[in-house]
């Protein structure tokens, strides 16, 4: 295997990619560079439908790509493939893990399991689609990982996250692993980081500020940049020491901003922000 099954080492710095989903409008040459002139060590690739390199294309346009990131000294740490990619039999499924192993990425964050009206039986169902997915990935030589987003999602968070992986090879399925989600749907973060935690391949990072509008039912959330939100930092950096934690992690950045510009100006900030909170 080309990756750390297991991310934890002690004396080492957690390693910086960014999530190119709102970088839509950047072609490869541009989010090479994007990649080069920014303090980080490569990309969260959102591989779908109207970005540089999609789902059709991605066979082709993939390893080329790669090259040119490596040719940068940049990685591609990880595909975010579609969200409702959760069917391993997918031929869009099966064309970017083929991709992403002749790439040499390490990992694909697969779709999401939305919770429709029967937890047990779902679940169930989302067993079997994740042992599917293992084979899939072993097949390539890469690991797929599943994201504890929030809201009505099939293993939302670390705990039932736990559940929904048992049985589960964890060589070939890991954990993307969310504070910003947690913080909406999770239990405190070092219950929900130790629930998971061998299964943790990589970190996504954001934080979340809940609002209330007069005569709104409920609240709305916005990602908003780190530090300025609800997540508590100091406990997540200190159960991630406490673990020993040494994978990835990836910027979300799904902020606004007036422009590029502004982007890595408020990409830097986080940058600094992390390094002091993180491992």
């Amino acid at each position: 295997m080309r990756w750390n099954n297991l991310p934890f080492a002690e004396n080492f710095q957690v390693k910086f990619i960014y999530f190119t989903k709102t970088l839509r409008d950047l072609n490869q040459p541009q989010l090479v560079d994007f990649a080069t002139r920014n303090k980080i060590d490569g990309l969260d690739l959102a591989v779908r439908p109207g970005y540089p390199i999609d789902p059709e294309n991605a066979p082709r346009e993939l390893p080329n790509f790669a090259k040119r990131m490596a040719d940068a000294g940049k990685v591609i740490g990880l595909i975010s493939a579609p969200t409702d990619l959760n069917r391993a039999n997918d031929p869009k499924a099966i064309a970017i893990c083929e991709a992403a192993g002749k790439a040499g990425v390490p990992f694909v964050k697969m779709g999401y399991f939305p919770f429709q009206a029967d937890f047990h039986k779902e679940m169930k169902q989302a067993k079997e689609a994740l042992a599917s997915f293992a084979k899939l990935a072993q097949k390539n030589h890469i690991r797929i990982l599943y994201h504890t987003h929030s809201g009505s999602n099939l293993g939302c968070n670390g705990v039932s996250l736990s559940w929904l992986l048992e049985g589960i090879d964890p060589h070939f399925i890991g954990v993307l692993l969310d504070p910003g989600h947690l913080s909406l749907c999770g239990g405190p973060f070092p219950m929900e980081y130790d629930a998971i935690k061998t299964n943790v391949a990589l970190l996504a990072l954001k934080d979340m500020l809940p609002t209330k509008q007069p005569g709104q039912s409920g609240l709305s959330v916005k990602v908003v940049p780190a530090g300025t939100g609800i997540v508590d930092w100091n406990r997540v950096g200190g159960a991630l020491r406490k673990g020993q934690y040494a994978g990835m992690a990836s910027i979300h950045g799904e902020y606004e901003a007036k422009d590029l510009a502004d982007r890595e100006r408020l990409l830097a900030q986080e940058i600094d922000f992390f390094r002091a909170k993180l491992p």
